[in-house]
């Protein structure tokens, strides 16, 4: 009887040790379980994070184009205003009409003399 006794006890003992380890064991499965969510929350993040880089980043280039466009445009008013502008000197001129700067150095050496 006394061997079947300790029969018994080596079991419960095997029995503890057992739910022992299945208790550490249901502790690093937790453990790596959490962690495997945060890394997967965090991976979403980035990749949120790395969408919003790439679409501000087309933002940007679509906004450089605006500008090169408007400055186009601008360049194009300019020229536009100058072939006008001398247009204008050169009839002006066809009739003798000089302009402001040339009437007053006219005045000036009426004036002087």
């Amino acid at each position: 009887m006394f061997e079947d006794l300790e029969y018994v006890q080596s079991h419960e003992k095997e029995v503890d040790e057992n739910e022992s380890e299945k208790a550490k064991f249901s502790n690093e499965y937790d453990l790596l379980l959490q962690e495997c969510v945060s890394k997967e929350i965090m991976s979403s993040a980035l990749h949120s994070l790395a969408d919003i880089d790439e679409q501000t980043e087309l933002q940007c280039l679509y906004l450089e184009k605006i500008e090169e466009c408007r400055l186009r445009a601008l360049e194009q008013e300019t020229r536009e205003l100058d072939v006008e502008s001398k247009q204008m000197y050169d009839h002006k001129a066809s009739y003798g009409v000089t302009t402001p700067q040339e009437l007053r150095r006219n005045q000036f050496k009426e004036e002087m003399s």
